[in-house]
């Protein structure tokens, strides 16, 4: 399972980013967290699987809560979804290094583009993804 979501509580946004979701990638299987306690159980397992998750930190408590995560969120590829701008968030938001940052009022469907992109970058097979980076490497060199 190489993509988890975390979103604390229902809203219309996360209803119809789950929505689009679905359609976009059917054939992976996500998993949907709504305590920073479970998904740190989650990522704290061994040999785990996760490439890629979407975080839903509408609040500061939230954005702090996921700091938290620290080095469990190291190899996850994150996209973060936040409410507000201001310079002290977007401060704290960037100690994840998060691939794309969107805002609560954005329309879903980038969020979903952006993660079903990622998911096929990243949640491939080692080998694959040697190949494909290697394919990327043979035509930068030309």
């Amino acid at each position: 399972m190489g993509l988890i979501v975390y979103t604390p509580s229902e809203n219309e946004l996360e209803r119809r980013f789950l929505t689009l979701l679905e359609m976009a990638i059917p054939k992976k299987k996500f998993e949907i967290y709504r305590s920073i306690g479970e998904m740190s159980a989650r990522l704290g397992m061994p040999l785990s699987n996760v490439k890629v998750a979407v975080l839903f930190a509408v609040t500061r408590e939230e954005i702090t809560r996921i700091l938290s995560l620290g080095d469990l969120m190291a190899d996850v590829k994150s996209i973060l979804i936040l409410s507000d701008e201001d310079n002290d968030t977007m401060a704290k938001v960037h100690k994840l290094r998060p691939r794309y940052v969107a805002w609560a009022d954005c329309d879903p469907i980038d969020i979903v583009t952006v993660t079903k992109r990622m998911v096929d970058l990243y949640d491939l097979p080692q080998s694959r993804r040697r190949k494909l980076q290697g394919d990327v490497r043979t035509l930068c060199q030309r």
